[in-house]
Parts: structure tokens; sequence; C-alpha cells
């Protein structure tokens, strides 16, 4: 019995000694579990993160769509008026107009490129038939002051698209016309400078590229006015733009008479929601530096309409 004891003692020493850890055993299970720990929320925030960059995708991409169809859809009815007559201010009535308005066009340096892309916006003018109505259809890209609503082009372009629209009946009886159609024009130079003009709505916000370029009947753009019927005029870059920026860009686009373009390429572009709220949060001394290395958060729709009453005669 006084053998035995000792023998129990070192036993139960030894089983615990066995069955216990060490402090370093430790550290090392806590660093692993950090480890792991740290690398499944890194995985959720990645996850998060794609997540949320998909959903801004997708309401940038489905927003931009529709205006994009909204516009090609309009674009397909521009109608010639036929008129060579003027209207009560002495002007021709204009079947489609299309102008940068003077202002430095934007550039933004490509990602892994050696260029950069030039943004431009440009306003847009064109006329449509609604029955016994024509119908002036206008598109421009404007900021506004949030008190007098009043519009105006930004310094680095960007702002609301804005849509314009309205109406003068086609008269019934020959020269009798309930409101000149040629006004619709004017209607629309009027409405480009102020947001609570009744014609006026608005489209998208944060489109920082819109430009168009026409067309004649052999797929050519339409520079200059090489055509003998003096009523289509393309005019390249030049006083209108702010230093000749943009070179090579028709600046003003005119068509008169019978004439409308063949077909219609329109070029828009839309910063995601996130870059755009933080560029407005942003102080104007500071917008063109965060903008500027922007340029893979913006999203572009590119389309190319055919006009289906274009009259071939306006081109020979």
């Amino acid at each position: 019995m006084k053998i035995s004891a000792p023998n129990s003692f070192h036993r139960a020493r030894r089983l615990l000694v066995v069955g216990a850890f060490s402090l370093i055993e430790i550290i090392v299970v806590v660093a692993l579990l950090s480890v792991i720990i740290l690398g499944l929320l890194a995985m959720f925030s990645q996850t998060q993160k794609v997540f949320r960059t998909g959903l801004t995708q997708k309401d940038v991409l489905e927003a931009g769509r529709m205006a994009s169809e909204m516009i090609s859809r309009e674009f397909e009815q521009t109608v010639p008026s036929s008129r060579t007559l003027f209207n009560a201010l002495n002007q021709p009535m204009l079947n489609f107009y299309a102008e940068i308005p003077a202002y430095t066009p934007f550039l933004q340096p490509l990602p892994g490129a050696n260029h950069s892309r030039t943004n431009l916006i440009e306003d847009v003018f064109f006329l449509t038939r609604r029955n016994q109505e024509w119908v002036g259809i206008g598109y421009f890209v404007r900021t506004n002051h949030p008190t007098t609503g009043a519009l105006g082009v930004s310094a680095l372009g960007g702002g609301t698209l804005y849509r314009f629209e309205s109406s003068a009946r086609i008269p019934l009886l020959p020269g009798v016309f309930p409101r000149d159609p040629g006004t619709l024009f004017q209607e629309f130079n009027v409405a480009r400078g102020n947001e609570f003009n009744t014609n006026v709505s608005r489209l998208l916000s944060g489109v920082i590229h819109f430009k168009v370029r026409a067309f004649d009947t052999n797929a050519a753009p339409v520079v200059g006015n090489p055509y003998a019927t003096n009523r289509i005029w393309g005019i390249l870059s030049g006083p209108a733009l702010k230093d000749g920026d943009a070179p090579g860009e028709v600046r003003l686009y005119q068509f008169y008479s019978n004439a409308v373009p063949a077909s219609v390429e329109f070029e828009l572009g839309v910063l995601e929601n996130r870059v755009w709220e933080r560029y407005q949060a942003l102080p104007p001394a500071a917008q063109y530096n965060y903008l500027t290395n922007q340029a893979g958060k913006v999203h572009l729709f590119r389309q190319r309409v055919a006009v289906h009453n274009v009259d071939p005669k306006a081109y020979q």
C-alpha cells in the first residue's frame, strides 16, 4: 500500500501534462484562427463590393439604354418640313439642328492607354409629325441653378440630359397657320435657358458626353456644304468651340426645306451614380482633378439610326 500511492500520483501527473497545451501552441492556434477570420471578412467584403458594383452598373445600363432607345426612336421619325418660307422672325424653318456650345471639351485619359477620350456635349433639335401636328423635339445637357432654375453649360460639360417638346398644328387650308411651326426652334432656344420651362423635362443625370453625327445617303459624314441644293450644312470645329478644341468635329449642323440626315449616329456617356454624387459634392476647384481619373466609370452608349423620311433629292 505504501508503494502504490506514489505510482498513482506520478501516473495522474503524466496524464495531466500530456493533455494540456503549452503557451506557444495556444498562440499558434489563435494566430491561425485570426488569419481564417480575416480571410472570411475580406471575402465577405469583396463579395459585397462586387454586388454593389453590379447593382450600380445595372442601374446605369438600364437608364442609359432607356434614354438611348427613346432618342433613337425619335431620330427615326425626323421629317422634312419641305418649307422654304421664313418664320415670323425672318429665319428659315429648321428640320434638323445640332450644335456644340461654346465651351472647352473635357479630356479624360483612358486607363491602360496613351491617349485620351474627348467628351463633348451637343444640343440637338429636329422636327417630327404626329397626325395633324408638327412636333419639335430637342435634347441638351445642362446644369441648373437650384433656386432660379436657370440652365447653363458647366465648365466640364457634365450635367443632366433634358428633353424638349413642343407642337404646332398643320394648317387645314394652304397658307393658314394657327401657329407658325417655324417658331418651334425658337421655343427650343428659350427652353435651353430655364429648367422651369413647361416644354422641358429631365431625362437622365450624370451625362458627361452627348455627341451627334449626321450622314448623307452615301453613308458619308456631312461636312461643309457639298450639295447643290444649298439646304445642308455641316460646319467644322471653329470659333464656336472655345480655343478651337475638338478638331475635326462638326460643331454645327443645319438642314432646311426637304433635307434631313439619311442617318444619325449619337453617343451617350453616363457616369456611375456614386461617382456623379461624389463629383457634385466636391468644391469646383477639386472637380476637374477628380473627374479626370474616372474614365473607367463612364458607360458609353452608341447607336446609328436610319431616318425613314429622308428625301434623296436633297442630296443631288
